[in-house]
């Protein structure tokens, strides 16, 4: 009878118990991985939604719904109407003049680029210019005293104050629309001259527009994603947002001018000239 090598018989089994072993694990890694893909598969599907029904209900406004009869929530609203008032009927500084909003330059538009400048220069270092647009400006600052609901109707908007570092080239192409549109809200330091609708001349600093450079300017969230025309300063390498409503650095910077015993005042300059 054949001897048989139990030496070698177990060095086979022991291989292929082996090769089990790594057949089996990779086919657990395998599933494992199906699964993991159709998890995400199904995580990254957009459901889709479909109106079945509507259901109208019609309520009628009658005598049930005047505040005499809603007693517990008329108490709560004049509860807040009364600190509102207070609040907002607060004297928070003095305009020397009236300030109208208006193009190619206004008395308004000027206050307001020259005060985002500042606080923007305080916040973030050296800032080159200021941007506000004409139509996020919806009231006039009346002269004499001017309330903190004064400066509500004046900037209604919750648009909060960024900082865009703007390439040079796109930088004249924002004053290129500036031209088209005739004018907007630009702070102190610029001198664009408009000819036809065209920029004739253009100093940053009193220095021409250096296409490789990058400028930092100071604007709103809502113009830094090129709504009202801007779509140049969509071609920003960096925004910084300030985290602040602008209204509320408005108010800030105007009881600043009042603590230092200044009063609300603007000049028209040559910050925009059209020539015609």
């Amino acid at each position: 009878m054949k001897k048989v090598n139990l030496k070698s018989f177990a060095v086979i089994a022991s291989e292929a118990k082996q090769s089990n072993v790594l057949i089996f694990t990779g086919l657990l890694r395998a599933v494992a991985l199906a699964m993991t893909i159709a998890v995400l598969l199904t995580a990254c599907a957009r459901k889709q939604y479909v109106v079945k029904s509507i259901e109208v209900t019609r309520v009628e406004m009658d005598s049930a719904w005047e505040p005499s009869t809603q007693t517990k929530m008329q108490t709560l609203v004049n509860s807040f109407q009364g600190k509102m008032t207070e609040e907002t009927q607060k004297i928070i500084g003095t305009a020397n003049r009236t300030l109208a909003k208006g193009k190619p330059q206004s008395l308004l538009t000027n206050f307001t680029a020259d005060a985002m400048l500042d606080y923007a220069s305080s916040l973030w270092g050296p800032v080159d210019f200021a941007v506000m647009n004409v139509g996020g400006i919806r009231n006039t600052m009346n002269k004499g005293n001017v309330s903190v609901g004064d400066m509500y109707e004046i900037y209604p908007f919750t648009n909060r104050l960024v900082l865009l570092e703007l390439p040079g080239k796109a930088v004249k192409e924002f004053f290129d629309f500036v031209a088209e549109a005739g004018g907007e809200g630009l702070s102190k330091n610029i001198e664009v001259v408009i000819k036809d609708k065209s920029v004739e001349s253009l100093k940053i600093g009193e220095k021409a527009v250096d296409e490789n450079k990058i400028y930092r300017i100071a604007t709103i969230d809502y113009l830094a994603e090129g709504n009202d025309g801007m779509t140049a300063f969509t071609k920003a390498v960096k925004v910084t947002d300030s985290n602040k409503l602008l209204r509320d650095i408005m108010i800030e910077y105007v009881k600043t001018l009042t603590a230092e015993n200044k009063t609300i005042d603007a000049q028209l300059d040559n910050r925009i000239i059209i020539k015609k």
